[in-house]
């Protein structure tokens, strides 16, 4: 049973909460989260406006929450270094606070004896290997890597596909268009991004500050960089650019390929279609029509819409991916806490 510390009980934290206690092999046994009100935790488990309400009971006692009868040890600590992780014999930590500062302790963490800590963005700096499940697990080294990324949502569900069909017919050129919903850090009204309540995060992009409710929102992103940190030989031959849209949940990558050899389309149908079922964990292949609602709380990484599946005079590909942003992302994040701690055996 893999025992898993969870820094943080935002979005991602309480989808991998839920994640965790719909799986035998892997638990979480004690929680950091900032807000002290545990009721509030209880009642944020308990009831959720995308998931529904969750399968079990939440409860708590004292510093104490109550799940399924399983008593997890509940902490409000600013810093992640005052929680007495080793305590609870955790195997890894996932920190998904998103925050810059914990990043920069996770290396005080592991000498405290925190064996593995997996960090839930992409961050530059102060970690030893990022990864996305289908590109390069295999290069994983359980005692030289001690703080793993495990990338962004959209580089997720990218990147494995695109190293398929970099692999398979060669990518001369790649662009990128990402459609996400809102995150907690927009404006509901038009506002001054210095109200943006995300320590975390710095943008100079005005246009993030104006209702996301009612507006598609262009902005940078760093899914391309993502993707490249993970898969090298793309570099130079990928860009991307994303969309805030006004939905609460489910994401779509439009990807607009130029191959190195010939595509034709049938091949590509069955090439893909073949894919998700050698790799029925990571891929799914979409034939009816649907739309992004349809995709919520569906744990794949990659979900191809074979509606939308074009090829133009033999080497220009088009591909649309659709993606739980939270729920496949944060089960690829369980994911790989699982696979972590197996390689210390």
């Amino acid at each position: 049973m893999l025992r898993i510390g969870l820094n943080g009980l935002g979005r991602i934290g309480r989808a991998i909460m839920r994640i965790t206690e719909q799986r035998n092999d892997c638990k979480v046994v004690a929680i950091n989260e900032i807000d002290p009100d545990i009721k509030n935790s209880v009642y944020l488990l308990n009831y959720d406006s995308v998931y529904g309400r969750f399968k079990g009971d939440v409860s708590s006692n004292g510093n104490t929450l109550i799940i399924n009868d399983r008593k997890v040890k509940m902490y409000s600590e600013l810093n992640g270094l005052d929680v007495p992780w080793e305590k609870h014999n955790v195997d890894v930590l996932i920190d998904a606070t998103g925050i810059r500062e914990n990043v920069e302790r996770a290396h005080s963490l592991i000498k405290k004896g925190v064996p593995k800590v997996i960090i839930t963005h992409s961050p530059k700096k102060n970690i030893d290997f990022s990864m996305i499940l289908g590109v390069n697990e295999d290069q994983y080294d359980y005692k030289k890597h001690n703080v793993i990324s495990s990338s962004i949502c959209d580089a997720t569900a990218i990147t494995p596909l695109l190293v398929e069909l970099d692999n398979k017919w060669g990518i001369e050129n790649c662009f990128i268009t990402t459609l996400h919903p809102w995150l907690s850090y927009q404006n509901l009204v038009d506002g001054s991004l210095q109200s943006v309540s995300s320590p975390g995060h710095y943008w100079q992009e005005f246009s993030l500050g104006r209702n996301s409710t009612l507006s598609l929102i262009p902005k940078d992103t760093t899914a391309g960089e993502a993707t490249i940190r993970v898969a090298p030989q793309l570099d130079g031959k990928l860009d991307a650019v994303s969309f805030r849209v006004p939905t609460s949940i489910v994401s779509a990558s439009d990807m607009t390929i130029q191959t190195s050899s010939p595509v034709n389309e049938n091949e590509l149908r069955n090439y893909l279609q073949n894919l998700s079922i050698e790799r029925s964990n990571l891929y799914e292949y979409q034939e009816e029509n649907l739309v992004s609602i349809d995709h919520l709380g569906n744990p794949k990484s990659t979900i191809i819409d074979s509606n939308r599946l074009k090829v133009l005079n033999e080497n220009m590909v088009k591909v649309i991916i659709w993606y739980d942003n939270e729920w496949g992302y944060s089960s690829r994040v369980v994911d790989i806490a699982k696979l972590v701690n197996n390689k210390k055996n």
